[in-house]
């Protein structure tokens, strides 16, 4: 079953995203492309700091991602992984 993961970070400086979607792109990049399991993603502004929203096919999938690759990327640009949630998806569609 598809599931939500959502992780709230701060601080919310715009240059701190910015050096983090740069970094994943790269990681993204080296590795040949999206993670294995990522349906969709978003990053939104929210409460002082900002939330990144993914869909993922299974939740280890996710999991796995946010510790092997994000986890040290966070780190490296002095972000603060404040909460992480995970829910289940029962409808997902692309238009």
């Amino acid at each position: 079953m598809a599931v939500l993961i959502q992780l709230h970070m701060s601080p919310s400086a715009q240059e701190l995203f910015d050096d983090l979607d740069s970094r994943v792109g790269e990681s993204m990049a080296s590795a040949g492309g999206p993670p294995a399991g990522l349906m969709s993603h978003v990053a939104y502004p929210e409460d002082g700091g900002f939330v990144i929203a993914d869909v993922w096919r299974t939740e280890q999938e996710g999991r796995t991602y946010i510790d092997e690759v994000l986890t040290p990327l966070l780190l490296e640009v002095g972000l603060t992984l404040r909460e992480i949630s995970a829910r289940p998806v029962w409808s997902f569609a692309r238009p």
